[in-house]
């Protein structure tokens, strides 16, 4: 009689635990199909297409994974259109994944093949897959530092085409995907292809990629930077060259433009790429030259900037160095420098820092900078560049600050600086910059023998 009860609560138990894991599970399909109309109900009330996957990315994080992106093809190949990233994986995570350049599996893209539609699972992220996904040591050190635990990419497949593809993935959150969760991606992938379609949003593809190139475009045009003046007293030379195709508009810039007393350049650079770099931009080139012209003193140029960059809505920081000539070119050059590569005296083979960096604007609404004079005799000359140009990649190396003090050595003028500069560049990346890169030389004026 003992054993025959102990039998039943067993048996009992064993009910009640199949019961509760159908009612979670039920429960767990219920919430997706949900997810599923939500999608469909944004997809339908929606006109604008990045808009539109945003606001998805915002349904599928955190209710089903960590991190999502969506990636659509366009005649320039896959192209990141919308990332998502938990709060707890910080901002970093967030820039990084919208930054990053899609890892899209060869047959999900290939017209026709029929493994396009079986989805990349990884259950169990190691460093092998790590490796795969990574397309350079920087970028593996990226995806490490997100700590992936699970991944799934499916294709997004319309009209018989693929159109693009969702990516989910695990992290933070400690979950695992499962094959159900792979299941489930691949429905999820023809309802959201599904939706988007039938809401006629790829089919205006092309038109939106069209606009932004051209609006992109006329930034572009807008922002480059305007042949520098002559400056009574001073002999100075500029170099710009802007990285990638015309829609991706960075964020360098250089200027030249009277104050009281003599003239002001400066040169920097903002963070991002894209609309919000070229607006960060032009708000940093006129907020600089109004507040220069206005006071005469590049540390409140600075200060005016910095509250400037701290009031807008979105996350902007500025680099900037600011170079003041007092027209008498005897006097010493009064500069600062704001979270920028510092400026190089050139003095024969003898190259040397002659300021120290500042915070960068944008960041600390404390913040302060200082003041520093140099003299700059003739046959010296003051050169500054930004980081496009160290930072640059050619192989497995970058060109580096050894290599920037290398060229410089010896420069006789500052058109003989920017143009070396421009050259080794050029021969160092193959012609292929990774960002935009600007240099501003400066030296006084020698008087005729």
């Amino acid at each position: 009689m003992g054993w025959t009860a102990t039998a039943g609560v067993v048996a009992a138990l064993m009910a009640l635990g199949l019961l509760t894991v159908s009612l979670l599970r039920a429960r767990r399909e219920a919430g997706r199909f949900r997810l599923l109309d939500e999608i469909a109900r944004v997809s339908d009330g929606a006109d604008d297409l990045p808009a539109t996957l945003e606001a998805i990315c915002d349904l599928l994080v955190p209710t089903v994974a960590d991190f999502c992106m969506i990636d659509v093809l366009t005649d320039r190949g896959v192209e990141r259109a919308a990332a998502r990233a938990s709060v707890r994986g910080g901002p970093e995570a967030q820039l990084g994944l919208a930054n990053r350049e899609p890892s899209t599996p060869a047959p999900m893209i290939r017209e026709g093949a029929e493994a396009s539609l079986e989805p990349r699972f990884i259950e169990r992220m190691g460093e092998a897959d790590l490796r795969d996904l990574a397309h350079d040591p920087d970028d593996l050190t990226f995806l490490r530092g997100l700590g992936i635990r699970s991944a799934i990419t499916a294709a997004l497949r319309a009209r018989g085409s693929v159109i693009g593809t969702i990516t989910l993935g695990t992290a933070w959150s400690r979950r695992r995907y499962r094959r159900h969760d792979a299941r489930f991606a691949r429905v999820l992938s023809g309802r959201l292809a599904l939706a988007l379609d039938n809401a006629g949003l790829f089919s205006d593809l092309e038109r939106v990629q069209r606009e932004r190139a051209e609006i992109a475009a006329t930034l572009q045009r807008g922002l480059m930077p305007p042949p520098l003046p002559d400056i009574p007293g001073w002999v100075a030379a500029a170099m710009y060259r802007p990285a990638g195709a015309e829609n991706e508009v960075g964020g360098d810039f250089y200027d030249a433009f009277p104050i009281a007393g003599g003239w002001m350049l400066v040169i920097g650079d903002v963070t991002g790429r894209g609309a919000q770099a070229a607006s960060v931009t032009a708000q940093a080139r006129y907020t600089l030259r109004t507040a220069a012209w206005l006071s005469g003193d590049p540390l409140v140029a600075f200060a005016t900037l910095n509250s400037a960059l701290l009031a807008r809505a979105d996350s902007a920081l500025c680099t900037v160095v600011a170079l003041s000539l007092s027209a008498d070119a005897a006097e010493p050059v009064r500069l600062a420098v704001a979270g920028h590569l510092p400026p190089l005296l050139i003095d024969g083979d003898a190259v040397t820092e002659v300021a120290e960096a500042g915070p960068v604007l944008g960041a600390f609404g404390d913040a302060s900078w200082s003041l520093e004079q140099t003299a700059v005799g003739p046959g010296q000359q003051l050169v500054t560049v930004t980081d496009g140009i160290t930072e640059a990649g050619g192989g497995e190396d970058r060109f580096g600050e050894a290599r920037l003090r290398a060229e410089l050595a010896g420069s006789a003028s500052p058109a003989i600086s920017v143009s070396k500069l421009e050259g080794a560049l050029d021969r160092f990346t193959a012609g292929a910059l990774e960002d935009d890169a600007a240099a501003l030389a400066v030296t006084p004026l020698q008087p005729p023998a």
